[in-house]
């Protein structure tokens, strides 16, 4: 397989009047060839230097160009070959100029044209040229030469050979130079410009002109089609330099997203990527062939010599150097001629014609392809992509003959097939609309299922979880609540039973406070508290410091628990009597009362109110249940005096009291 890589020209516009300019984009040429030299607008000091093989400074002409470094290529086009030409650059660059031109100084659009006609009418074959031309404006494709106004967006489509193509994009056929300048001017009216501070007449669209070349070559018995697309890319914009307005900015940020994901693609092509991004924009789809395709492709960079344009110059001419590095895979664009009469086993090979063939075989500056070998096979008459070094024998074809049909068929037959085809089509949909149907029914049945499946599952584990989030009525809190040496034994059993019963319903790696709501907990730990605390009365510290630590897994903020087991940590450790922290001397029960219920507001708001009641709790147990007799007692008091005394004297009891 042959590659051939895309080929690049950078051309420097003469300075505009009026423009700022420093002379810091210049064309050297020397021995080595030509570049274009940037000096670094940081460091002036430093210059970035750009090697092309065609570099055009302020003084170079349309000729010139048109001459070096596209008429080769308009060739190939003649020898069955897609060419791609493109200009590329900031706006105000000078693509439009490039392109187009004018009368006093053509561009390479009617230099091109008007080249084609010269070799048509210099050949011996019979050719014919075909145009279309199309405008990509906000990444929608416009048809030019219809009437703009009642134009449809064209869609964008493949062909089962992998090849792009625009649906619906009209050909119009030319013959003379006269006719394209007539077809080309009405075009240029339709398409989208409007007038920026750069640019009175800036594009605001991509315009690709593409001209369709047929070529029968009598001596191969085939037909050549080649294509020559000349692309005008509209300009990457600085909205602070344009000075556009919002319906210029929503033109721009389309401008400038096609030409980003331009670079994209090059940047995928040249890193290998899996992946190349042609579909993120109609642009990059349509100029697929161009790159990594199987055309042969030419981009001309223009450059403007403005300062402010300095860091637009340096990313074009980055991407330049980017794209030069893509190959692409010309291929020929072939069609077998059909032969009419005999089978062509039995015809004799023709006789050499003194004629050349239009197959090269060496394509000037680009490529090699080898002269097709002819086919001894007839074949039907459809456009195949051949590679022009692997022409294999082709297979014969077999050829599947219709079914007869009736000569002639009254109107009412032909309706009654009408009618009979569409009843039969709104069969099928219907028996597919009812299939669908079924489906859904049953995937949203099966769904339904699975979920209540799921729920009922949740609520078991769910329920097994919360069966000791509460601990049973009755089972501490009497304990905790006596202070006979009797009920230390029957609190210690409890509490290993309960979490005996916890591993028993958990297997997993969950402990008992874990799931136990903040009351048990502190129930829990209360207990434990309390346990502790008679074992360190006995003086044994070791058993005492091991209940501290599991009172502390059910309630561990409580910074007094902490101190605890500090402490007997250390007469453990040093062999020393533990010696508790000395008591708050105790008040009366109803100045105790008062102080409770001033500070309680305040110690809701405390954060380690609910732990350091554990501790409190423990040690004013037998305070309170003296309280609770004493109220009971006078209560009782109360009642025996009221049941024998008048209202009024009732009264007086009570306030005595």
């Amino acid at each position: 397989m042959s590659y051939s890589r895309v080929r690049i020209a950078a051309r420097l516009r003469p300075a505009i009047p009026g423009e700022q300019h420093d002379k810091a984009i210049r064309v050297v040429r020397n021995d080595a060839g030509s570049s274009i030299c940037v000096d670094n607008p940081r460091d002036p000091s430093q210059t970035f230097k750009y090697p092309f093989s065609s570099c055009y400074d302020e003084q170079s002409t349309q000729e010139e160009i048109f001459e070096r470094d596209v008429q080769p290529l308009v060739e190939l086009a003649f020898t069955g070959i897609t060419v791609t030409v493109f200009a590329y650059g900031v706006t105000s660059s000078g693509k439009t100029h490039t392109m187009q031109g004018n009368k006093a100084q053509p561009g390479i659009i009617p230099r091109a044209v008007e080249d084609i006609f010269m070799r048509t009418a210099s050949l011996h074959y019979q050719a014919s040229i075909q145009v279309s031309y199309m405008e990509i404006y906000k990444d929608e494709v416009y048809d030019l030469l219809v009437d703009r106004d009642t134009a449809a967006k064209l869609p964008v489509r493949e062909n089962e050979a992998g090849q792009v193509f625009v649906a619906n994009l009209s050909m119009v056929p030319v013959d003379t130079l006269q006719d394209f300048d007539s077809i080309f001017a009405r075009a240029n009216k339709q398409r989208s410009v409007s007038s920026t501070n750069l640019n009175s007449v800036s594009s605001r669209s991509h315009a690709i002109l593409t001209l369709h070349v047929s070529v029968v070559d009598p001596v191969h018995n085939m037909t050549l089609r080649g294509k020559l697309n000349l692309v005008d890319l509209a300009g990457s914009e600085n909205n602070k330099h344009t000075g556009n307005d919002a319906a210029r900015m929503a033109e721009s940020a389309a401008i400038n997203k096609s030409l980003s994901v331009l670079g994209q693609v090059v940047h995928a092509l040249n890193s290998g990527a899996s992946r190349i991004p042609y579909r993120n924009s109609k642009l990059t789809r349509i100029l697929q062939d161009a790159l990594g395709g199987s055309s042969v492709g030419l981009l001309i960079c223009n450059l403007a010599p403005g300062t402010k344009f300095r860091q637009d110059t340096l990313n074009t001419l980055n991407f330049a150097v980017r794209t030069k590095n893509i190959q692409n895979k010309p291929v020929v664009n072939q069609q077998v001629n059909a032969i009419a009469g005999p089978s062509r086993s039995t015809i004799p090979p023709p006789a050499p014609s003194g004629r050349p063939s239009l197959l090269p075989n060496m394509i000037p500056g680009h490529t090699r392809l080898p002269a097709p070998r002819p086919s001894r096979v007839p074949r039907p008459s459809s456009i195949e992509v051949i590679d022009a070094r692997s022409l294999l024998p082709p297979l014969e074809p077999v050829k599947v003959e219709p079914p007869p049909l009736p000569v002639h068929l009254t109107e009412e037959e032909i309706n009654a097939r009408i009618a009979k085809a569409v009843e039969l089509e709104v069969a099928r949909r219907l028996e597919e609309e009812r299939a669908r149907e079924r489906q859904r029914r049953e995937e949203e049945e099966a769904a339904t299922a699975s979920a209540s499946r799921s729920a009922s599952m949740q609520e078991d584990s769910h329920s097994q979880d919360s069966s000791l989030q509460s601990l049973p009525s009755g089972l501490l809190t009497p304990l905790l609540k006596s202070s006979r040496e009797s009920h230390e034994d029957e609190l210690k059993r409890r509490l290993d039973e309960l979490e005996a019963r916890f591993e028993r319903a958990n297997k997993n790696a969950v402990q008992l406070a874990d799931v136990l709501s903040p009351i048990s907990r502190k129930k829990t730990g209360r207990a434990y508290v309390a346990l502790a605390r008679s074992h360190s009365n006995k003086n044994n510290l070791e058993v005492a410091l091991n209940l501290y630590r599991k009172a502390e897994t059910y309630v561990p903020d409580n910074v007094k628990l902490k101190e605890r087991i500090i402490e007997i940590e250390w007469a453990v450790k040093n062999n020393r009597p533990f010696n508790p922290s000395p008591k708050k001397p105790r008040r009366s029960g109803s100045q105790s009362r008062r102080e409770r219920t001033k500070s309680g507001g305040r110690r809701k708001h405390r954060a380690n109110s609910q732990y350091d009641a554990v501790e409190e709790e423990g040690e004013n147990d037998a305070s309170e249940k003296e309280n609770t007799e004493a109220r009971g007692k006078r209560r009782m008091k109360t009642e025996q005096a009221e049941m024998g005394t008048p209202p009024k004297k009732r009264r007086l009891v009570k306030a005595e009291e």
